[in-house]
């Protein structure tokens, strides 16, 4: 790696590093920042390159970059002076066990429910939103690197396809008829979806047709956060699983 200190926005590295930390849509990279994130990277072999503030070595080969600069780059408004290049994982096993995000839109949401998913042992997200965004990346605390993403190109489509391939499809609601879902009678090696809506609408009612049940979570509220609901969900199947190894 180079030893000299990039000082000019002109660079083409650091062309390149404001280019996916604006607006990601390049298909093989994508930005973090944050040494916590960076280590959670090194585990895996995505790394390319990592860059740092000029008075900073942690990393002895990385790339430094010049204080004035690194600060207008970066997104964080207090920086900790690390930046790192990966590729972007090809984690698209869909396994038996799915989250399925309908139109799940806040980027804290999303990196919530993938550290949720990696955390209650389900095996992959569906999703039509850009995981790689910053702020997505930055909320999953290092899930972004063990998750397995499956893009949504059509929700009822993709779904549909799920039922036909024997998942059983177990969709969030609010709807009287629904059932409490420490009702559901899960055990472990099922092939199961659970379906999570949009933050202001929830689940689209298209989708209604394809649920082998409807679920919810008796509260004395109207509603939870869906990055919380995610949570007790997922815990609940966990739970059962663990019940059913005694």
């Amino acid at each position: 790696m180079e030893n000299k200190i990039l000082k000019s926005i002109a660079n083409n590295k650091i062309k390149f590093l404001r280019k996916l930390l604006k607006n990601n849509r390049e298909e093989n990279f994508f930005v973090i920042e944050n040494y916590h994130l960076v280590y959670e990277a090194l585990k895996t072999n995505l790394i390319e390159e990592i860059y740092e503030i000029e008075n900073k070595n942690e990393f002895p080969n990385s790339i430094k970059i010049a204080s004035s600069l690194f600060h207008r780059i970066s997104n964080l408004v207090n920086p900790e002076g690390v930046l790192a290049l990966c590729k972007k994982p090809k984690n698209n096993v869909i396994g038996k066990k799915i989250v399925f995000l309908d139109n799940v839109q806040d980027p804290g949401n999303i990196g919530t429910i993938l550290r949720n998913t990696i955390a209650f042992n389900f095996d992959s997200v569906f999703t039509n939103v850009n995981i790689f965004n910053d702020k997505v990346v930055r909320s999953s605390q290092g899930a972004i690197f063990k998750v397995n993403v499956n893009k949504i190109n059509n929700s009822y489509k993709d779904l549909y396809n799920l039922k036909l391939k024997g998942y059983k499809i177990y969709l969030t609601s609010l709807e009287k008829n629904s059932l409490n879902f420490n009702l559901l009678p899960y055990k472990k090696g099922e092939k199961v979806v659970l379906v999570l809506g949009n933050e202001g609408q929830g689940v689209s009612k298209e989708l209604y047709e394809l649920a082998d049940e409807k679920i919810y979570i008796p509260i004395k509220f109207e509603s939870l956060n869906v990055a919380v609901a995610s949570g007790i969900f997922l815990s609940y199947f966990y739970t059962k699983e663990l019940e059913n190894e005694k």
